[in-house]
Formats: structure tokens, sequence, C-alpha cells
């Protein structure tokens, strides 16, 4: 799964583009929807995303008005699974 898992996100207002060449929407400050369905959430430092990736948040502020994109870096190298309580 890791072999083909995005690396980075550079997130931008309205969208974010993977290392991959590939958009993600941005639906709201805390969630992204990617094309084939995965959903990531957004919380504090870390994005989750529903297929069990997490990627940690290396700008505080996406939304800061230096114009510069956030970016986020794939961090774990697992998949979590539904069944699990904590991870």
């Amino acid at each position: 799964m890791m072999g083909a898992a995005m690396k980075f996100w550079n997130i931008f207002d309205s969208l974010a583009t993977t290392d991959r060449g590939e958009d993600i929407n941005k639906i709201d400050d805390s969630t992204f929807l990617r094309s084939d369905g995965t959903v990531y959430r957004l919380e504090g430092q870390l994005i989750t995303g529903s297929d069990g990736s997490v990627m940690t948040l290396l700008d505080a502020d996406p939304h800061a008005s230096s114009g510069h994109a956030c970016m986020a870096v794939t961090t774990f190298a697992g998949s979590r699974s539904s069944l699990d309580d904590e991870w």
C-alpha cells in the first residue's frame, strides 16, 4: 500500500495538490475529498484519511496572508483498521 501512497500535499485556499499531480477538493476548513471518494479530515496538525492514511501539517497557518501554500507530509506507513478504537 505505501509504495503507491502520496508523500506530500500542498494545500491552497480551495484545493490541495499531491506529489503525484492529483488535485484534491477542499470542502471546508477541515475536510478534503479525493476523486476516488476518500475523505480526509484536518484536526489540529494531523490529517487523517478514511483510507487509513495519516499526514502531519508542516505549516501551522494555512490561511496566513503570506500567500504561501501549506504543506502536509505522510507520517504513518501503516493503515488504520476501522475496528480499532485506539491508533
